[in-house]
């Protein structure tokens, strides 16, 4: 074979995921006298950007590109060992991680492959990574650049501190720091001072390589000298930030004593003319209502009205009963839904889980082999029997004649638990390369799954149940792909309980681009929990005028609002979203009228505010559509 034959060969072995081709070729290139350092780049690497490109014009998808690179990194190891190392033009050392909290790591395993792809050592510590663990080490591998990941707006403000150790450690002028996720938007980078952040795999490694190659040689940037001088350069921009975060370490707390003085001096600002369950199911059925309902996801954040840890939130019923009708109580919202964490039946069926005292719980050890999974009775001792009781607290406590509020249980949906459990990277690659394994694992899954919804059914732990289904996503997997691992299992068995027990289908989905047709007008759900990424729209993230025509003949949209803006405690942020709040319920009453609506629409954040964020935020939002909300309501539906 020629070189171009061989590095033509080099590059379809990736394409087509060939990994024993990769090997192959290769071998054949090294034979061949070709320059190990051509063969990854010209070659190996060339296969992994048709793949990318497939990637973005949606013609591939996470798995496609999951087995693609498996193929360049058996090949990267074969000929790596063999490029000839000149000091003077070290390759870019890159640390890559999710962020603690959070296992989702497909976006990230898609960055540290083009990266890698692209010639960068990287250098990948995978998810749930611990703060300082980040920081070590990009300090023992002189790291030229950081990336931290995140999906879940909940782990996502970790980034902030991990830029504050960089500063006090004397390390943030010796790399490029870059964040990265749905959720993360240029301007939620800027304020936790990273370098930027970029919308996809392909710009951050284009951003990463502009960005390396204008930093000074490695030793010099991570020598003791340089290191003081950074730490002496920055030593007022810490202090002031140490000082922000002292003051700013209870706002939640301080938020919820401040909502409650308010509460005791003036009780709720309006009388309203309809109670919460009416306002809630009468949106649900599309009936003339007062006002839109109003309940942006606050969970967790509410535990502060006890006040109680994370750890006593998620473990002990009582603490999340009290936090359920406190949130109602104090903030007047028309309903409470009861998250606490992802890991609840990952955990059940043999994954490990790990209980912050103050932030969100985890799935930590994967399990091995889809076997290792144990389906259990939902009994006393498991995570999801103590959820469900915690449910039922909550409910009678939220049906009391003076606070008449509906509770809405949730729980994971079958492929979420097994890629929580599996981790989701194992999963997605197995779906095309074991999908026998896959299959029999979910078959087991989708059934407690199924137990679950009937247990709250019967145990009358929930008025409505609703699922987080994640992966829908149209840039993780086809529509195909999506309906024969997830869609067919809910739609086939865990739907049918739903509609035994008369109760509305509901979902909850942050992804950033969904198949809606299959989880809204296939499942016939009434309720969707939606959020919304304008950075991914042309990916095909929608908002709600996107939603409101299609779907509301037979679903009830909620969601939109940015989360994040909620952990500011100030005025500036209140006006935000007392004007947020105002363009969107104009907006949705508008988009409603014209298609021939009444109230298919709950005022929401599009995921979860954050644990640790400002309960006077979200009772701004709350106020500001009970404050405007019957008058515009009456303008614009009449």
């Amino acid at each position: 074979m020629t070189k171009e034959e061989i590095l033509k060969a080099l590059a379809d072995s990736v394409i087509t995921g060939n990994a024993k081709a990769a090997v192959e070729n290769s071998e054949k290139a090294l034979k061949a006298g070709v320059d190990p350092q051509e063969a990854i780049v010209e070659g190996l690497a060339k296969g992994m950007s048709v793949m990318g490109d497939k990637y973005e014009r949606g013609e591939a998808f996470v798995p496609h590109l999951m087995i693609a690179s498996v193929a360049l990194y058996k090949g990267m190891d074969i000929l790596t060992p063999h490029i000839k190392v000149d000091p003077s033009n070290r390759a870019v050392t890159g640390v890559i991680g999710t962020i603690e909290g959070d296992v989702h790591d497909i976006g990230k395993n898609l960055v540290k492959t083009m990266m890698a792809a692209a010639g960068f050592t990287m250098i990948d510590l995978g998810n749930d990574v611990p703060i300082e663990n980040f920081i070590t080490a990009a300090k023992e591998n002189k790291a030229d650049l950081l990336s931290v990941s995140a999906l879940m707006t909940t782990t996502m403000t970790g980034m902030d501190k991990i830029s504050e150790l960089l500063l006090e450690n004397g390390y943030r002028d010796s790399l490029i720091y870059m964040v990265g996720g749905a959720p993360v938007s240029e301007k939620y980078a800027k304020s936790v001072g990273a370098d930027g952040t970029c919308k996809d795999a392909a710009s951050a490694v284009a951003f990463a390589k502009e960005k390396a190659s204008k930093l000074a040689p490695a030793n010099e940037r991570w020598s003791d000298a340089k290191l003081s001088i950074t730490k002496t350069k920055y030593k007022d921009v810490i202090l002031k930030k140490k000082a922000a975060a002292k003051a700013g370490s209870n706002v939640s707390l301080e938020a919820a004593k401040k909502v409650i003085a308010e509460y005791e001096k003036v009780g709720t600002k309006k009388a309203s003319k309809m109670s919460h369950k009416e306002r809630v199911f009468g949106a649900l059925g599309d009936k003339k209502v007062d006002r839109l309902p109003c309940y942006p996801l606050a969970c967790g954040i509410t535990r502060k009205f006890i006040p109680a840890s994370y750890k006593d939130y998620a473990t002990n019923p009582k603490i999340f009963s009290d936090s359920a009708y406190a949130a109602v109580k104090y903030l007047d919202v028309d309903t409470y839904v009861g998250l606490t964490d992802l890991s609840i039946t990952s955990a059940d069926v043999g994954a490990g889980v790990s209980y912050p005292d103050e932030d969100t719980p985890s799935t930590t050890g994967h399990l091995h082999e889809y076997d290792d999974i144990v389906i259990p009775e939902i009994k006393k001792g498991t995570r999801i029997h103590n959820h469900i009781q915690a449910g039922k607290m909550a409910l009678e406590k939220l049906h009391r004649d003076e606070i008449d509020a509906p509770f809405v249980a949730f729980h994971e949906g079958p492929l979420l638990t097994l890629t929580q459990a599996m981790g989701a990277d194992r999963v997605l690659h197995d779906m095309s390369n074991n999908p026998k394994e896959v299959h029999k694992a979910l078959d087991r899954i989708t059934d407690f799954v199924c137990d679950i919804s009937t247990e709250f059914f019967d145990e009358g732990a929930a008025d409505a149940i609703c699922v987080d289904n994640l992966w829908s996503n149209n840039v993780i997997m086809s529509a195909d792909q999506y309906w024969e691992f997830d869609g067919k299992y809910v739609y086939d068995r865990q739907i049918p309980i739903f509609k035994k027990h008369n109760a509305p289908y509901v979902i909850h989905n942050c992804a950033d681009a969904v198949h809606f047709d299959i989880q809204i007008r296939k499942f016939g759900t009434a309720l969707y929990s939606y959020a919304y990424y304008e950075k991914n729209r042309n990916k095909g993230s929608k908002n709600y005028a996107d939603l409101i025509p299609a779907y509301s003949d037979i679903c009830c949209m909620m969601g939109e609002v940015d989360p994040i803006q909620f952990m500011n405690n100030d005025e500036k942020t209140f006006e935000n979203i007392r004007n947020d709040t105002v363009k969107l319920m104009d907006g949705v009453l508008k988009t409603l009228k014209e298609n021939g609506r009444q109230s298919k629409y709950v005022m929401s954040t599009g995921c979860e505010v954050p644990p640790d964020g400002s309960l006077m935020s979200v009772k701004t939002m709350v106020d500001t559509v009970k404050e405007v909300g019957e008058d515009m309501y009456k303008k614009i539906i009449g």
